[in-house]
């Protein structure tokens, strides 16, 4: 499918029944990026930057973004409602699995200062990378991304309160507790002081707790429950806020034209 292609007609319309197996999608999916589409973004990007960077002077050589460690690093959904991938919690507990990977932010913060001047911008003028990201923006359709985001949010937390998520939470409760784990919340259970987040070390008691975790997560219904109500106050935001969204999906399918433009134009020796 082409990274054009930014969704299929009617995806916002249905989503599909979950299951252990299956990967949780929800409407607003269809109007984010897809990991080969960021790294499609991030490539022109970081090509513009360079070209930037070289006209003033200074050689710079960001990593490569590839959208199948992009895949790998990101969750998507499945982190939505806390754990709900068993495999994964018998392996990282509530740790996000994090492969070895090129980062290009790591990459501008190592530059010296004053080379970092280039690119962040110093007094009127504009740095690198604003210049970049104008170069893939000139010309789009205004969209606003912010309030895609906090709807995201806003959707998670209001079906949270919905009640049979309030039901299914309750059994979740007691299926923990049957399992020797009291949790007043699948939060409580994530943000438990035992297991520290920030380091790679991985207990087994970190792992035997998320994967009760996730287990009992599936058979109260939690999952289930909460995606359903999450879903469908995302359908009723994508049908009553039609022209916010198809603003949304013009502006990302404008900026990966112009982003495969600059990457097929560099291939072809025309730039950088």
């Amino acid at each position: 499918m082409s990274l054009l292609a930014v969704t299929a007609c009617g995806a916002e319309e249905t989503t599909a029944p979950v299951s252990p197996t299956t990967p949780l999608t929800l409407p607003f999916d269809a109007y984010k990026t897809t990991p080969e589409q960021r790294a499609t973004l991030g490539n022109a990007h970081n090509l513009l930057v360079a070209r930037c960077m070289r006209e003033r002077g200074v050689t710079v050589e960001p990593p490569a973004e590839d959208a199948a460690l992009i895949a790998a690093l990101d969750p998507g959904n499945s982190r939505r409602y806390g754990v709900t991938d068993t495999a994964a919690a018998g392996r990282y507990g509530y740790h996000l699995a994090r492969p070895a990977s090129s980062d290009t932010t790591a990459t501008w913060a190592e530059l010296p200062a004053a080379t970092q001047s280039h690119l962040y911008g110093a007094g009127e003028r504009r740095g690198c990378l604003d210049r970049a990201s104008l170069v893939l923006e000139r010309g789009a359709r205004k969209a606003d991304w912010p309030w895609l985001s906090r709807q995201d949010v806003l959707t998670l937390e209001r079906s949270a309160k919905a009640p049979e998520v309030v039901a299914a939470a309750g059994r979740w409760r007691a299926c923990m507790s049957r399992a020797g784990h009291d949790y007043a919340s699948p939060e409580a259970a994530l943000t438990d002081r035992r297991w520290n987040l920030d380091e790679p070390a991985v207990t087994e008691d970190e792992k035997r707790t998320a994967v009760a975790d996730t287990r009992c997560k599936w058979s109260s219904g939690l999952v289930a429950a909460w995606h359903a109500a999450d879903a469908a106050l995302q359908r009723a935001l994508v049908r009553d806020n039609a022209a916010r969204f198809a603003a949304l999906r013009a502006d990302l399918a404008y900026r990966l034209r112009r982003a495969s433009a600059v990457l097929a134009a560099h291939e072809s020796g025309q730039v950088g």
